[in-house]
């Protein structure tokens, strides 16, 4: 079974304008709603690679049963903990005058350390041997830094593998226990090491500090630049094509289900890279948090390039 876990999910809406004007009333052309968070939005992508999960985290008020009620209604399992509160709903706002995104976030539910034990509680019943836990997105208000730690924690207990995809002091912790693969974006990562990640050295020096935290994996999606991927004694770098972005929102998370996909093919870490720099380059092509088909996936895919790194190597990002 694959877990997704998505501590605090969101209700998306995308709205665009074809010139925003701050301070002046401004009529979107058009607009998209989308049941999310990071987690549920893996768990989107990995049904375009023909894989099911289960989607679970906390969910609380009334846009708590709109997006759990909305993600069954499309066929997806769920269980989540209902927690006080209200679930968050999350706006962004594209220019197209100048192509700039802006994103206006919620706080979302107010949890305490009782809610984290009793979802640790929850995990420790039902994860198995052989199940896949992937830990997505920003702690709920509350929530101690030390969540994700804890949880990853009971995950390998229980003889299952474990994913994380979060930012500052929470993948910070999470780094220490050990999980199998994390997956930060290149802002994250710089937090992480604590120096810029703008040549292939820095590159490859970045992943191998991250490495040495304690992760087995690092997934580092780099944008336009493609998706690094340092497992040991090895570091591939996949470079997608060049293409008009229509909205980032998802993309990384995409990324990590192509990676997931393809790691769980057998496939060696050169095509881990590259599938998921594929499914990652194809959700960019795709309004809000909408994921791209598998045949969107391998049209992308036939366009990226391969590289390994060491740290002499010489290309240009």
């Amino acid at each position: 079974m694959i877990y997704t876990i998505t501590l605090n999910p969101t209700i998306d809406r995308t709205m665009h304008f074809p010139k925003l004007e701050i301070g002046k009333l401004n009529r979107a052309t058009r607009s998209l709603t989308d049941l999310s968070g990071k987690g549920v939005n893996v768990s989107v992508a990995l049904r375009s690679f023909g894989l099911e999960s289960l989607i679970t985290g906390f969910a609380a008020g009334i846009y708590g049963e709109i997006l759990v009620e909305g993600l069954r209604r499309q066929g997806y399992t769920c269980e989540f903990l209902q927690v006080p509160g209200e679930t968050r709903s999350n706006i962004t706002v594209i220019d197209e005058a100048t192509g700039i995104t802006t994103k206006l976030n919620e706080p979302g539910p107010h949890v305490s350390q009782k809610h984290i034990n009793q979802f640790q509680e929850y995990l420790s019943e039902r994860v198995k041997a052989g199940d896949i836990c992937i830990f997505s997105g920003s702690l709920p208000v509350g929530a101690p830094t030390l969540t994700y730690a804890q949880l990853i924690s009971t995950t390998k207990r229980n003889g299952a593998l474990a994913l994380i995809d979060t930012s500052g002091p929470a993948l910070k912790e999470a780094c220490l226990v050990q999980p199998d693969l994390v997956k930060p974006n290149t802002e994250e990562a710089e937090e992480l090491v604590f120096h810029p990640l703008n040549g292939p050295q820095e590159i490859v020096a970045g992943a191998q500090e991250i490495l040495r935290l304690g992760p087995r994996r690092v997934l580092l999606s780099m944008g336009p630049r493609g998706a690094l991927f340092a497992s040991e004694g090895e570091i591939w770098l996949a470079q997608p094509p060049k293409i008009k972005e229509v909205s980032a929102v998802g993309a990384g998370d995409a990324a990590l289900a192509g990676a997931l996909w393809a790691w769980l093919q057998g496939l060696p870490p050169a095509e881990i890279a590259h599938w998921a720099t594929a499914a990652g380059t194809a959700a960019a092509l795709k309004d809000g948090s909408a994921m791209p088909t598998m045949e969107q996936i391998k049209e992308i895919y036939a366009q990226v390039s391969l590289v390994r790194l060491d740290a002499n190597v010489s290309i240009h990002l």
